[in-house]
């Protein structure tokens, strides 16, 4: 999905939102148009430590048991 992070001087707001083809964002306080477009950063899921003892096919850590 194409989210872009915008920065709105007017209100001094920072949003993301979901632009698509050419459609102009806008504010979501004031519906300005005269954004800055900002640097999106793009981060990965935290992976979880697995638990002393826990099976690899624990839904948690990606499997599908049910313990044990």
């Amino acid at each position: 999905m194409p989210f872009f992070s915008y920065h709105c001087p007017a209100r001094d707001r920072t949003f993301e939102t979901l632009v698509i083809g050419s459609e102009q964002p806008a504010c979501p306080d004031c519906g300005g148009t005269d954004l800055e477009k900002l640097l999106s950063l793009v981060t990965r899921e935290p992976r979880i430590a697995e638990p002393a003892g826990a099976c690899a096919a624990c839904p948690t850590y990606g499997g599908g048991c049910m313990g044990g």
